[in-house]
């Protein structure tokens, strides 16, 4: 008995074409278009002006914070208001942490105003961060507008660079440096192992009182400055001997 034959596979037909605009209505579709774009743009212009705006104030407030902040951290005025010190004014009265409000001091004393208003809150915090850990005696103003040369050996413009880009220099910087050879110039530096220590030292202690870890332009490296109300010195001390044998 003979096998029906196979059916062939019907044949597909081609899609249709979709029928073309008229030009008219292909005309109006691109204005249309054009227009939407238009008015997007403008938006987009508005919100990055607003934001610019907003970011002059940011650094302007920044700046005008730092320095009355700095007019706290002047000698006796903590202790005029109650105060064992300028910490316990950050932490009680202002619920700041202390370092934030000496970066804010930093850049107030040290940051041109009209340096941080075109830099931006977070640049110019980044930039202060370059500025200490290059090994010259340079300033803001000078880093901003210069080209450094990294321990890589790379050329670094640092006006063209991203903030990120700012800070990972400033840790090549810190990176290179020999220990036993930081830079103590204005503001706070450290060794990594100085700094470590520190921290083992004192992870104990900050409910009896507080400790600041000092760079000096002496020998002897980095010291430390204790500060402790008198009540609770026996049990600063129970801590930092804790601390000791971290």
């Amino acid at each position: 008995m003979k096998k029906p034959a196979a059916k062939k596979p019907a044949a597909k037909k081609p899609a249709a074409k979709k029928p073309a605009l008229p030009a008219a209505l292909a005309k109006r579709a691109e204005a249309q278009h054009a227009l939407r774009v238009k008015r997007l743009a403008e938006r987009g212009r508005v919100a990055i002006a607003r934001i610019r705006e907003r970011q002059a104030d940011v650094a302007e407030n920044m700046v005008d914070i730092g320095l009355a902040l700095a007019e706290l951290k002047a000698d006796g005025v903590a202790e005029a208001l109650g105060r064992v010190g300028f910490a316990e004014v950050c932490a009680e009265d202002l619920r700041m942490p202390l370092s934030t409000a000496n970066a804010l001091v930093a850049i107030a004393t040290r940051v041109p105003r009209e340096l941080v208003a075109s830099l931006g809150a977070d640049r110019a915090r980044a930039v202060l961060e370059l500025v200490d850990a290059t090994p010259a005696d340079d300033t803001p103003a000078d880093v901003v507008q210069g080209t450094l040369t990294l321990p890589s050996g790379r050329a670094f413009d640092v006006g063209a660079a991203t903030t990120k880009e700012i800070r990972e220099a400033a840790r090549a910087f810190r990176d290179a440096r020999p220990e036993a050879a930081t830079k103590r110039s204005r503001g706070f530096t450290a060794t990594p192992a100085e700094r470590a220590t520190f921290t083992r030292l004192t992870k104990h202690v900050k409910a009896h009182g507080t400790a600041k870890l000092v760079a000096t332009r002496g020998g002897g490296g980095a010291r430390v400055r204790f500060e402790v109300p008198l009540a609770d010195v026996a049990a600063f001390a129970a801590a930092l001997r804790k601390g000791a044998k971290g």
